[in-house]
């Protein structure tokens, strides 16, 4: 049971890791529309979003098992589903609205 516990909270923050990768993403998409150097913004957010993530990643192997990993993994995979069904709705609904 507290094995379960454990595997629980570990997909809780795997949906947490998610949501600030994904959430910094958004940032990006919003912010490089005003910039003089989208690229460098873009790379930038993806070396930092990406380093966060391998920076969790490899604490939650170092310091559990394989069952942890997956269990953060399987939270980040649904947030990524989650996330991006519902930025389709937003874009279906947008679409209806200009037409």
């Amino acid at each position: 049971m507290h094995d379960l516990l454990f595997l629980a909270l570990m997909f809780a923050g795997g949906m947490i890791l998610g949501g600030l990768y994904f959430s910094g993403l958004w940032y990006t998409v919003q912010r490089i529309q005003q910039e003089k150097h989208p690229a460098f913004w873009i790379i930038a957010s993806l070396v930092f979003r990406m380093t966060l993530l391998l920076i969790a990643f490899y604490f939650v192997l170092s310091y559990g098992s394989w069952a942890h990993l997956l269990a953060v993994l399987a939270g980040f995979i649904v947030l990524r589903m989650i996330t991006t069904r519902k930025m389709r709705q937003l874009i279906q609904t947008a679409a209806h609205v200009q037409e």
